[in-house]
């Protein structure tokens, strides 16, 4: 049992690394859809879906998407991405579905810098940062954590099966930030 929980955190820190990577460079959209990333030695490769797409890959899970998005925001990508062989391969007791994911990038387009990503998967996440706060999230205990030095707050929760989780740059007024992550269902 403690295995497997080691190994759900050490899953969990990779993802958060890379979902931190994905949302500091904040990149913007080009037509090319073979791009890779990297980071910390673990290479990732992502592709840029449409919404339809993203469903029939992520056929392990419902996707939620808000209803709610702030002021003069706009989706901007969907990006599909599932983890290198390297991963998949060392996780001989996890279904490598349960590691796909899928974050939908939404972007002010009246202020390029101020942007929300969302990402839905089927694993567990936790953060482990010792400045999380637990707070409810759409009826279900959820975390918080303000990253003041790198500039985003994060939302984080498990419901119907799927992990949730949405990163926001500051300076997004903090009621719009919460009515997105609270229209999620």
């Amino acid at each position: 049992m403690n295995i497997k929980r080691y190994l759900i955190t050490l899953i969990s820190i990779l993802v958060l690394t890379a979902v931190f990577g994905t949302a500091l460079a904040s990149p913007e959209i080009s037509d090319n859809k073979d791009f890779t990333a990297s980071g910390q030695g673990v290479t990732t490769s992502a592709e840029i879906v449409d919404l339809q797409k993203a469903n029939l890959l992520m056929d392990n899970i419902d996707l939620q998407f808000p209803t709610y998005l702030p002021d003069d925001f706009k989706q901007e990508s969907v990006i599909y991405n599932e983890p290198p062989a390297r991963i998949k391969d060392s996780l001989r007791n996890f279904n490598a579905d349960s590691v796909k994911e899928v974050t939908i990038r939404y972007r002010d387009q009246t202020d390029s810098t101020k942007w929300i990503d969302y990402t839905t998967k089927k694993i567990e996440i936790e953060l482990v940062d010792e400045n999380v706060q637990q707070i409810e999230i759409n009826g279900v205990q959820g975390q918080y954590l303000q990253s003041e030095e790198k500039g985003i707050e994060i939302y984080n929760w498990f419901s119907n099966g799927a992990s949730h989780f949405v990163v926001a740059k500051n300076g997004i007024e903090n009621s719009q930030v919460l009515n997105f992550v609270n229209s999620i269902k």
